[in-house]
């Protein structure tokens, strides 16, 4: 899943994402995937990914995305993704509460979060 991979020497302390989840951050790294996007198959490359094996889903951060020079538009249950060029990266469907998007050949789900809470801060 990571193509590259930093462990932290020390450990994050316990961060909640709700009453009932309570994780560790552990590593951080570059993370690979495909997608079909307009009939075609990309590579998508996430960068600085933390890793928290005791969250049930991924998460990706909007603000994170938005520093790396990349739009997010949210419209009719959807969220799509896209480059400053104005090409769509990425488009995902709401479920709930969420967005999730569907990867090819993962079976981790993976959902992008836009929280209303001020975000844990973790220094690296």
């Amino acid at each position: 899943m990571f193509l590259l991979y930093t462990p932290f020497e020390k450990l994050s302390e316990k961060l909640s994402a709700s009453k009932e989840s309570v994780f560790s951050i552990v590593g951080k790294g570059n993370v690979k995937f495909q997608m079909h996007i307009n009939g075609k198959t990309r590579n998508i490359i996430l960068e600085d990914v933390l890793h928290t094996p005791g969250l049930r889903s991924n998460l990706i951060s909007v603000p994170k995305l938005e520093r790396k020079d990349t739009g997010v538009i949210f419209r009719n249950n959807k969220a799509t993704i896209k480059l400053a060029d104005g090409s769509k990266v990425l488009s995902v469907v709401k479920f709930g509460r969420m967005y999730i998007v569907e990867l090819n050949g993962m079976s981790p789900e993976t959902s992008l979060a836009q929280s209303k809470h001020k975000p844990a801060s973790f220094d690296i």
